[in-house]
């Protein structure tokens, strides 16, 4: 499954960084989309959760809340 995220949003290397924190570096991967980047994770039952983790993080990141 694929997320796509703004570069207006968030660099690349807070983007690896976040996957980093969150223990899908090697797991998740990064790639160049337009004025973004797509995020790919692997296919299975909890890629929903894996999303919405990650996401969350990056939220986080934006308050400066690390709590994960």
């Amino acid at each position: 499954m694929n997320l796509y995220i703004s570069a207006a949003e968030y660099d690349y290397h807070t983007l690896l960084k976040v996957a980093e924190m969150a223990g899908l570096a090697g797991i998740i991967g990064f790639h160049e989309a337009g004025d973004g980047y797509l995020v790919t994770f692997p296919q299975g039952e909890n890629v929903q959760a894996l999303i919405d983790d990650y996401k969350g993080r990056l939220r986080d990141l934006e308050n400066n809340i690390w709590q994960h």
